[in-house]
């Protein structure tokens, strides 16, 4: 097949997981034959010509706002940049006129290159991997005026910056938690399909002695750094562990290490540290780390911490450290929590509870079978049922439906 995918950022321009996983797909899918064409916005150039690194990569359309600032509606704004959009991905697809377009993420990229593909007549296909989609809703119908006024805006004057009059016949989720959410938000899904996540399981080699916990305890944190990720109870966790101590542990005020993986705004990273100060935990706030890096960090560290307090669509860290061997300690509101089973592949915990969080820790400190045991049964969940050719497996049959069965 030849395979035109439009996603708002590519690497090596990135915010997450999200974009890597979109590039790992890319790849992957190049390699089983297939041709591939990336569509995606300037963002990350600064003025620059793209280096090269894939050669058929277009980087050309805009975004109605940096990612560095916060979402604003912007209407206007939106729709002159999709409608922009929507002139380059028309003359994009005209030229290189591919079987199928594969839609990816389309945040502050405005809907301009969705319309164009749907326009084109070419099966289109999407992949939600969060609830973003669900921000092009027109407004509803309320009648104070400030809302009355959006309403009528997003009718029609603005129709095109919202999804109205567009198909999600062939689409896809990444977790049944995600789903639902969009289909009680008004999306038209109900036949979309789940399709979860998985990881380049020959990236993650597993560490010798999986599962084994050293004193002191080497927990890791990897991800952005925003409230909504939980790690201020992380570190509320780790402190109360060093402040208390752990019995039958050397010095207890530390008996526990934490590493923070990850960026985010300056005003919650400042907070982070200020909470840090507070008690007798090790802290290194390590920053953000080339994605290469992280099989040799996930080996390093003894547990790993994902406390995310919103509903996660899914997640990639907890898998990366299950195939490393390292064990996980996660809330499981989100997507993700379809995949743990407490005390058998995870420890869980409530969101939020950093009491809870510090106990569970504590466990994998004191028991030296149950990191064993949680090791064990994660990395073959991983080999089993989360490995990136078994997703790429699942996309690929999932496109070629899409191209079977057009666009009507």
């Amino acid at each position: 097949m030849k395979i035109l995918c439009i996603s708002n950022l590519f690497p090596p321009y990135y915010l997450g997981g999200y974009e890597i996983l979109c590039a790992q797909v890319c790849n992957e899918l190049e390699q089983r034959g297939h041709e591939i064409i990336v569509l995606t916005s300037t963002h990350g150039l600064d003025g620059r010509k793209e280096g090269g690194e894939i050669s058929n990569v277009h980087r050309i359309l805009k975004v109605y706002i940096p990612f560095d600032q916060p979402p604003r509606l912007m209407r206007m704004r939106r729709w002159r940049v999709g409608k922009y959009n929507y002139g380059l991905t028309s003359d994009l697809i005209a030229g290189e006129h591919p079987d199928v377009i594969f839609i990816w993420s389309q945040l502050r990229l405005t809907l301009g290159s969705a319309r164009a593909a749907q326009d084109s007549g070419i099966p289109v296909a999407c992949t939600f991997n969060d609830e973003h989609i669900a921000g092009f809703l027109p407004a509803p119908f309320r009648l104070t005026p400030r809302h009355f006024a959006g309403y009528v805006a997003d009718h029609w004057i603005f129709p095109d910056i919202t999804f109205r009059g567009m198909q999600f016949k062939h689409t896809t989720c990444i977790s049944h938690m995600l789903k639902n959410n969009l289909l009680s938000r008004g999306m038209p899904i109900s036949d979309a399909k789940v399709i979860y996540q998985g990881i380049p399981l020959e990236q993650f080699p597993e560490k010798p002695e999986a599962g084994k916990v050293k004193t002191p305890a080497h927990v890791l944190y990897v991800g952005q750094l925003h409230p909504y990720k939980g790690v201020h109870t992380l570190i509320e966790a780790a402190n109360m562990i060093a402040d208390c101590g752990v019995k039958d542990l050397r010095s207890p005020a530390r008996n526990v290490s934490v590493s923070i993986i990850g960026d985010g705004p300056e005003g919650y990273k400042s907070k982070l540290k200020e909470k840090a100060a507070q008690g007798n935990a090790i802290f290194e706030f390590v920053g953000k780390v080339p994605h290469s890096e992280l099989p040799r960090i996930y080996r390093e560290h003894d547990i790993f911490v994902f406390p995310s307090t919103w509903q996660e669509p899914f997640g990639l860290t907890p898998l990366e450290a299950m195939a490393s061997g390292t064990p996980v300690i996660s809330t499981a509101d989100g997507g993700h929590g379809e995949i743990l089973r407490d005390g058998e592949n995870a420890l869980v915990f409530e969101k939020e509870n950093s009491e809870q969080l510090a106990g569970q820790i504590i466990r994998l400190i004191t028991d030296r079978d149950l990191g064993q045991h949680l090791a064990a049964n994660a990395r073959a969940m991983v080999e089993n049922d989360f490995t990136l050719k078994r997703y790429v497996s699942d996309l690929e049959a999932f496109l070629w439906v899409a191209k079977e069965n057009g666009t009507t």
